[in-house]
C-alpha cells in the first residue's frame, strides 16, 4: 500500500489532491485538522494509501533481490557493518556523541542491506521508538506483535527524524499492520459453476451469527439479486429459529429446519438447488469443546459434488486474543475457509485482535459494525482493520 499525506484548505481541496494523485481507488485512512502558522483558519490533513502498491520506500531494501542476495556480497556486507560499529564506539570515545550520531547513520544505511545484520547496531537507541511504542500501546497492541511491528518500522524508516513524526510513524504502522491481515473478498467472488454456494457460519454463543446471515442475506438479495435460501440446524433454541423466520418473512426468503445431516443432505439435494443458489446455514452457538456435533453435517454437505461449501467462524471483536485463538484452534478441524469478525462497535480497542489476525491461517471475509441490517456489514478490508486497529473504531 502506498501512503501519502495530503494537507488543504477543506477536505474537498485534500480530496481532489488525493485523486490526482493516487486515483480514484486510493483509500482514506484517516483525517486531521491542523492549524497553520500565521494564518486564522486550520487546514484540513488526510493520510490515504493505494491498496496493492508497496510504498516506494521499499524499493530502497532490495532484500529478496537474487543478484544482492550471494554469500561474497552478504560476507562483505557484514565486515563493513562490523569496520563501522568499531568506528562508532572510536568517534563516541574519543570525539563525544555529536560524531555518533552521524556514523549511526552510516551503519544503519549498510545495515539495512543485509539479512542478519547486527540489530543492535541498526536500531538506534530505544527512545527513538518512543513514538512508535506509545501509538501501540494506546491501541493495545502489546508482547510480541508489538516488537514485531518495531522491528519491522526500523527497515522501513532511515533516519531517528522519521521515528519521531507521529503522523508518519502512524502511517508506517498502519501499512505494516495491513500487509499481515489476510482478506478473502465477499463470499460471491466465485464462479456458478462450481455449485450451489452453502455459506455455513458456526461459532460460540452470543456472537451474533444469525443476525449475520440476516445482513448476508438481505446484501445477496437486494444488492446482487441471489437467489437465497436459508436452512436453521439450531434445534435446540427456539427463539433462534423464530428469529430466523422472522427475517425471513421480512425479505420473502424459505426458511427451513434440519435437525439431522440427512435432513440437511435433502434439502441440498441436487434436484432442490441450482448452481445460482446461496443458502445461508446457521447453527447453534457452541463451546470450542462442542465442535463435534457439526461435523457430520458439513462432511455431508462437502461429499456433494454439485455444491460450494464455505464455513466460516463468526468471533466478537471484543474478545481477548488467547479466547479468539483457542476457538479458532478448536474450530479448525470443521473445515474452516474463512472468518466473520462481528460487533466492532462494541469495543472501544481492537489491538487485542491484530495479534489474532497476523497469525491466523484463515483470512477474514466480513466485519460487522452494528445491528442495523443490512447495513452494518462490509467486506473486509485490510486498510479499514488497520485504521481500526491502530486508531480505533469510528
Amino acid at each position: 500500500m502506498v501512503i501519502r499525506t495530503f494537507e488543504g484548505e477543506d477536505m474537498q481541496d485534500v480530496l481532489r489532491k488525493v485523486k490526482k494523485e493516487l486515483g480514484t481507488e486510493a483509500v482514506i485512512l484517516g483525517s486531521q485538522t491542523r492549524k497553520r502558522t500565521g494564518a486564522s483558519r486550520e487546514s484540513v490533513v488526510v493520510t490515504a494509501g493505494l491498496p496493492g502498491i508497496d510504498p516506494p520506500w521499499l524499493g530502497k531494501t532490495p532484500k529478496g533481490d537474487p543478484a544482492s542476495s550471494s554469500d561474497e556480497e552478504t560476507r562483505q556486507l557484514r565486515e563493513e557493518v562490523a569496520t563501522l560499529r568499531e568506528t562508532v564506539l572510536k568517534f563516541e570515545k574519543e570525539w563525544g556523541d555529536g560524531a555518533r550520531e552521524k556514523k549511526r547513520e552510516d551503519v544503519r544505511s549498510v545495515g539495512f542491506l543485509t539479512e542478519g545484520a547486527d540489530e543492535e547496531a541498526i536500531a538506534g537507541p530505544k527512545e527513538e521508538m518512543d513514538v512508535a511504542s506509545g501509538l501501540l500501546e494506546r491501541a493495545g497492541v502489546r508482547g510480541d506483535a508489538r516488537e514485531d511491528l518495531l522491528k519491522a518500522l526500523r527497515s522501513v524508516s532511515y533516519s531517528p527524524a522519521e521515528f519521531q513524526d507521529p503522523e508518519r510513524t502512524g502511517s508506517l504502522l498502519q501499512y505494516l499492520v495491513a500487509r499481515q491481515i489476510r482478506v478473502s473478498g465477499s463470499f460471491l467472488d466465485r464462479s456458478p459453476k462450481k455449485g450451489a454456494l452453502v455459506i455455513l457460519l458456526a461459532g460460540p454463543t452470543g456472537v451474533g451469527k444469525t443476525t449475520t446471515i440476516a445482513k448476508l442475506a438481505a446484501g445477496f438479495t437486494l444488492k446482487h439479486a441471489k437467489k437465497v435460501r436459508l436452512i436453521n440446524l439450531d434445534t435446540y433454541r427456539i427463539g433462534a429459529l423464530e428469529q430466523l423466520r422472522i427475517y425471513g418473512d421480512l425479505m420473502g426468503l424459505p426458511v427451513d429446519v434440519a435437525g439431522t445431516p440427512d435432513r440437511f443432505l435433502e434439502i441440498l439435494g441436487a434436484g432442490s438447488v441450482s448452481p445460482e443458489d446461496v443458502i445461508l446455514v446457521d447453527t447453534a452457538g457452541m463451546s470450542s469443546r462442542e465442535t463435534g456435533k457439526l461435523r457430520p453435517f458439513i462432511d455431508g454437505a462437502l461429499s456433494q459434488s454439485h455444491l460450494d461449501v464455505n464455513v466460516s467462524l463468526v468471533l466478537a471483536a471484543s474478545a481477548k486474543t488467547d479466547d479468539l485463538g483457542d476457538a479458532l484452534e478448536r474450530f479448525m478441524p470443521l473445515s474452516l475457509r474463512s472468518l466473520i469478525l462481528t460487533k466492532l462497535d462494541e469495543t472501544t480497542c481492537l489491538g487485542s485482535v491484530y495479534p489474532f489476525l497476523s497469525r491466523a491461517p484463515v483470512p477474514v471475509s466480513y466485519v460487522t459494525t452494528g445491528q442495523r441490517v443490512p447495513d452494518d456489514i462490509e467486506v473486509a478490508h485490510p486498510g479499514k482493520l488497520s485504521q481500526w486497529i491502530l486508531g480505533g473504531f469510528r
